[in-house]
């Protein structure tokens, strides 16, 4: 087997067709939360055409309006393509997700891919010291948000109220994410909850709780794995001079 072969072996599918497409952010945050999302529905027989129907309408009109930037502009940038870093990257996030839902799991919280989730977020920055930052701003960010999550799940809105509340709130992530992620996160933590509580309802409290733990376990696994990189290249270097 070649050595570009080889290379195209250790990445996964959804992370080639992510790379070409120069998504951001970098790694399998999206594959992860999306799979981890819908294995944890209510084990039931949905109607999958309707679904099929609205996920699909729901892209599309994604799609639209991203780019209604190029259209005006007559002129479209080509996505940067993404240099991976570590050779190793792959086993990185695997091992990120495996110990964040694995931990999750055997302590019996009730959604083990918001650990995985948060653990495998701050792998995705460039740079060691950006990805501690993330995994802090995870962390804290994510404890503050559960507040304005208890103030927005505590009137109990009905499902459109909460489906304008969630749309209101996703246009400010996207203003946000790009320039501070701890800040946010603010913004993103109860959007998640709320469109949950729309699929399956939940006791707040409950749920508030479970989101708060199992980002500090993701967020801790995620950052112990970066010291323990650091570590090991500190070691590697000590060890060739």
């Amino acid at each position: 087997m070649g050595r570009g072969a080889g290379r195209r072996g250790r990445h996964g599918a959804g992370r080639r067709a992510r790379s070409r497409a120069g998504l951001a952010p970098a790694g399998p945050l999206f594959l992860l939360f999306a799979f981890g999302a819908v294995a944890s529905a209510p084990h039931q027989v949905p109607d999958v055409p309707l679904a099929a129907a609205v996920a699909g309408v729901s892209s599309l009109f994604a799609l639209v309006v991203g780019n209604v930037g190029s259209l005006v502009r007559r002129q479209r940038s080509r996505p940067a393509r993404l240099a991976h870093v570590w050779t190793w990257e792959p086993v990185r996030y695997a091992l990120a997700a495996v110990l964040a839902g694995g931990l999750s799991t055997g302590v019996g919280i009730g959604h083990p891919y918001w650990a995985m989730v948060a653990a495998v977020a701050p792998l995705s920055a460039r740079g060691h010291a950006a990805q501690l930052v993330r995994a802090a701003h995870r962390i804290l960010g994510t404890l503050l948000g559960l507040l304005t999550s208890a103030a927005l799940l505590a009137p109990h809105l009905p499902p459109y109220a909460t489906v304008l509340v969630v749309t209101e709130l996703q246009i400010v992530t996207e203003l946000l994410v790009g320039r501070n992620y701890g800040l946010a996160l603010l913004f993103i933590t109860p959007m998640a909850l709320l469109m949950g509580q729309l699929a399956v309802a939940r006791p707040t409290g409950q749920l508030l709780f479970e989101r708060g733990i199992e980002t500090v376990i993701g967020g801790l696994i995620g950052g112990a794995i970066v010291l323990c990189q650091l570590c090991l290249r500190r070691h590697r270097t000590r060890g060739t001079t």
